[in-house]
């Protein structure tokens, strides 16, 4: 399997702005072929859906990496040690996995639960499944976040990484619109956080820091700013594009999130934040 198989990237010399989308995926095909009986409504309330159609156009100025496989098939913002002994059989040392509040929910890197809290397996899977999807799957995907952060970083000496994700509306409050979180400061400087939060504002998005997530794998592994790479965390209320009742672009309010978008690409990449 090729990594172009499994994901899409572009690269450019000319920022220093990484978007990712590990959770955008909706190749669902030999997911629901092969391994689940779960309806594919059942599925795709776990993905983030269409977030990354914000950034479609080959005219911005970015640097991108979306994956191609659905977050519920393979959870890329989870720690590969995220993994719930009691969803495999064979051959496997369970005192290696990381038993996080993420696995006891069932949402590990290979998740137990759909978004509605359905099993996703009728039974269990031998673990040369759970080591086949690491292997073709979560670990190419990571290789390829290091090659760009250490592509850009060699070109600019910095690296700004938006981590882009939605969350449903009704596991936040009706007033939140957008959060932002940067692990509590300790993933990027505090200033960036509050130019993004700011730009939101304008919009009139109403934005939570680091409330109810402070940043999830990807966030908190990746971050360095100490070091010039910088990683956000941003989570979108999907009420604010979609209709979630039938999966259905918001189109008007869609094309007014996506300038906002363009505001924050065309604000960092004029070189007015120092980071």
């Amino acid at each position: 399997m090729s990594p172009t198989s499994i994901f899409n990237f572009k690269k450019t010399n000319n920022s220093f702005l990484l978007f990712n989308f590990p959770h955008s995926g909706r190749n669902y095909s030999n997911f629901i072929k092969h391994y689940s009986k779960l309806s594919l409504n059942d599925l795709r309330k776990s993905e983030d859906m269409y977030i990354d159609l914000l950034f479609d156009s080959e005219f911005l100025n970015i640097n991108y990496l979306i994956a191609k496989f659905p977050r519920i098939f393979v959870d890329l913002n989870r720690s590969p040690l995220e993994l719930d002994p009691s969803m495999w059989t064979g051959n496997f040392n369970s005192t290696i996995f990381y038993k996080s509040q993420k696995v006891i929910s069932g949402i590990g890197v290979i998740p137990k639960v759909c978004f509605s809290g359905k099993n996703i397996y009728d039974n269990k899977l031998l673990f040369r499944e759970a080591r086949r999807r690491l292997l073709k799957y979560y670990f190419p995907y990571h290789r390829k976040i290091r090659a760009l952060i250490n592509d850009i970083k060699k070109i600019h000496d910095k690296v700004l990484v938006l981590d882009c994700h939605s969350m449903a509306s009704e596991i936040v409050d009706s007033n939140v619109d957008v959060v932002l979180s940067n692990n509590k400061n300790q993933s990027a400087n505090p200033m960036v956080t509050v130019i993004l939060e700011k730009i939101f504002n304008s919009y009139g998005y109403k934005v939570s820091i680091n409330n109810p997530f402070e940043g999830g794998f990807i966030t908190k592994y990746y971050g360095r700013p100490t070091d010039k790479i910088n990683v956000i965390q941003i989570e979108i209320n999907k009420k604010l594009y979609l209709f979630e009742e039938n999966f259905s672009l918001n189109t008007k309010n869609f094309y007014q999130l996506k300038n906002c978008f363009s505001d924050i690409i065309n604000y960092i990449n004029s070189g007015k934040t120092k980071i």
